[in-house]
């Protein structure tokens, strides 16, 4: 079966992505609903005919309600054919600069028929709350951050940033470990793929090792993200009794109008967006009650435990998500103690705006927030020009507590110097 994808290019609100229509896709990677009680749900992340990941939803009435999750077998045993695809899409993307459109269509290719959101995003090896990611999840836990809804991000959009494995943690292996860190160290971009699965979590479908590698070595990670289309955005503006209109096709990152959308498209959103089983469904039925080793008598480095306590946590990622991007102008004015900042349109006439609200402390937590989730390197930057002006005496506290729980070399020379100049 050769599969039927169309991408489409675009930016909306400064975010730009592909959008991909997956017409005839094989049906080897997806999430699908497995058993519906009363009031109460489980869905399984699954690749190829084995069953990954369990969320179990315990009250689906409730969409802020946090799920439980459990990692219940490895992606070890699906066909070479199948790993080759995905390894591909990240090859092609961070190794040969192809860009998401065409760095995409191999792992597109796997995919159940659907629409989905392509974006390249920095992604945390962790799981939101400072635990190294590739054996967090071996038991069933509920997990802050997986809701279909968030109450501190409310309609705001962002990446769903915060990785599952779908590898087995005995998979583990040092030497490939150490030999990507040294290929990080001369230059080699290491990046991995990832499938959303619920609120701010995605499944790591490639670059298990590349992430620890990544981590150990205090780079960013980043990933081709692959967000199914399911949800809809009303028109806020009816009247009561008014018919519901939909204004916007919706997924985490992005809310798409639907003016931006092909008639063909949203045929196949409304025919596909529904839970629907697999071709694989009565094998992977069977193995859901088999127990597979998912721990590891092989133990990672202490250090990576140490330095995921450090990543961004999920109160950090719902914090920033008001904000789409901050510029030069806007950090100065902060580093310079103002809220506001000007602005000038094509007409040449100026404008006043908040860099975020009229209270400076609560801005400059906010813009921190950012900054460490989505640009490390402008965080420290920002960070160690506050501490450099004397008179932000206020927010002085704030940083210097934020900066003591990340080991970073430069934060050591930045303090050093600090105490060498008296």
């Amino acid at each position: 079966m050769n599969p039927n994808i169309i991408t489409t290019p675009m930016e909306i609100n400064g975010r730009e992505f592909v959008l991909a229509e997956v017409r005839k896709g094989m049906g080897h990677i997806g999430v699908f609903r497995y058993s519906t009680e009363a009031y109460s749900t489980t869905d399984v992340f699954y690749m190829e005919n084995e069953p990954i990941i369990k969320v179990f939803n315990r009250c689906t009435a409730d969409q802020y309600n946090d799920k439980h999750v459990q990692q219940i077998s490895g992606a070890e045993k699906c066909a070479d054919a199948i790993k080759s695809r995905i390894s591909a899409t990240a090859q092609n993307l961070f190794r040969y600069n192809q860009g998401l459109l065409r760095s995409a269509v191999p792992a597109l290719e796997l995919l159940n028929p659907g629409l989905y959101v392509i974006h390249d995003s920095q992604m945390h090896p962790c799981d939101g709350n400072g635990h190294f990611f590739w054996n967090a999840y071996f038991h069933r836990k509920e997990v802050p951050g997986t809701s279909d809804k968030n109450a501190a991000i409310d309609d705001a959009n962002f990446a769903p940033c915060f990785l599952m494995p779908t590898l087995v943690a005995g998979s583990f292996q040092h030497k490939r470990m150490y030999e990507l860190g040294e290929k990080l160290k001369n230059g080699r971009r290491l990046g991995g793929v990832a499938y959303h699965v619920s609120g701010m979590f995605s499944a790591l479908l490639e670059g298990h090792h590349e992430a620890t590698a990544a981590l150990l070595n205090n780079v960013d990670f980043r990933c081709l993200v692959i967000e199914p289309v399911t949800d809809v955005i009303y028109d806020s503006s009816n009247q009561d009794g008014e018919e519901q209109k939909i204004t916007a096709l919706s997924c985490p990152y992005i809310n798409i109008p639907i003016n931006e959308i092909s008639d063909k498209a949203l045929e196949l959103f409304l025919v596909t967006r529904k839970h629907t089983k697999p071709l694989a469904f009565p094998e992977i039925k069977n193995r859901m009650t088999k127990t597979v080793r998912i721990t590891s008598k092989r133990a990672f480095p202490s250090i990576v435990y140490e330095i995921a306590r450090q990543l961004p946590t999920r109160v950090m990622v719902e914090a920033a998500s008001g904000i789409d991007s901050i510029t030069a102008e806007q950090l100065l004015a902060l580093l310079m103690g103002d809220v506001t900042y000007t602005i000038t349109d094509e007409e040449g006439n100026e404008e006043s705006k908040y860099v975020v609200s009229s209270n400076y402390d609560s801005s400059v937590v906010a813009v921190a927030n950012f900054l460490q989730t989505n640009d490390f390197s402008s965080f420290l930057v920002f960070s160690f020009g506050l501490l450099r002006n004397i008179e932000l005496e206020s927010v002085h506290k704030f940083i210097s507590e934020r900066l003591l729980e990340v080991m970073h070399p430069s934060i050591y020379e930045f303090f050093a110097e600090i105490i060498k100049e008296g």
